[in-house]
């Protein structure tokens, strides 16, 4: 039996109380025992595809609504929000985590958005004093770089829609059949931006895997790193010679405790932007579907 069967249970419970019906009443409707019924819920025993949609007729829902699989990142996301000192004392376990989002997913985003305004307006009340006294507050100031980076993308849920619009209307230019090739990449920094690339062979004691010399305008690129690197190195100078006012205007709208920090997370954004230039994210999602077993 798989994990979703398993699920399907739960999501059927979570409708019926939605709807008010006692369990002895579907059961009825459905022309099962209660008791099988409840093993159903309970995600022990396995539904087949008949009673699946008369479920699905007695309770008024799609098929999609029963069968999608449980939102992982929900689960992730309100197990971070609860991981706040403010619920500490509540002792909220993992499987009523799991519960709450298979039963009622909707009222686990309701908590995520309570959360992210939270986190929103705490933000805010923290820039405003420190303009006003002048002195950092942020008790990120002892983080890590790289815990600031993960704040960063958390707070804007891995999604950058105008670096993404950039992406896209590169990867049109420089795609052929839907694959973007090192060459074509080469070939647009050179046209537009009069970069040239250059493969190079690092000297003995001096490894590198990427320069960028400004003043003669050359990319130089290890030949010891593999071509998707390559690619991606060579993705994001475009990211950096065209979407540096976007991924300006993303990192002004976060309070970042360090430069250090700020320049980190800058790389991130240029690497995204990169990725999605070899690939959009839609292209991505579409390769994963035909790939799915």
């Amino acid at each position: 039996m798989s994990q979703t069967d398993l699920k399907i249970g739960p999501k059927i419970k979570g409708f019926r109380r939605q709807l008010g019906i006692q369990a002895n009443k579907l059961a009825e409707q459905l022309n099962i025992s209660p008791s099988y019924l409840a093993l159903i819920e309970g995600g022990k025993r396995k539904i087949d595809g008949d009673l699946l949609l008369k479920v699905c007729e007695e309770l008024k829902i799609e098929l999609s609504d029963l069968t999608t699989k449980s939102d992982i990142n929900l689960s992730n996301d309100i197990s971070e929000l609860l991981d706040d000192k403010l619920f500490e004392d509540l002792d909220i376990l993992g499987p009523e985590i799991k519960d709450l989002v298979n039963t009622n997913p909707k009222m686990a985003r309701a908590l995520i958005k309570l959360g992210d305004n939270y986190k929103q307006k705490d933000h805010e009340l923290i820039n405003k004093v420190e303009n006003l006294s002048g002195k950092m507050i942020d008790n990120r100031k002892n983080s890590f770089p790289g815990e600031v980076v993960s704040d960063f993308i958390q707070e804007n849920k891995n999604y950058f829609p105008k670096l993404e619009n950039f992406a896209n209307i590169i990867f049109e230019k420089i795609q052929t059949n839907n694959r973007t090739r090192y060459m074509s990449i080469c070939e647009f920094l050179k046209n537009e931006y009069s970069i040239t690339v250059k493969d190079v062979i690092p000297e003995e004691g001096k490894p590198f895997s990427k320069v960028y010399n400004k003043d003669k305008k050359e990319l130089l690129l290890s030949d010891f790193v593999s071509l998707e690197t390559k690619k991606l190195f060579a993705a994001a100078q475009i990211a950096q010679e065209g979407a540096m006012d976007e991924i300006n205007e993303y990192l002004s709208k976060f309070s970042f405790p360090s430069e250090e920090s700020k320049k980190l997370t800058k790389v991130a954004l240029l690497n995204y932007c990169g990725a999605a230039i070899l690939m959009p994210y839609k292209l991505f999602h579409q390769e994963c579907k035909k790939t799915k077993i």
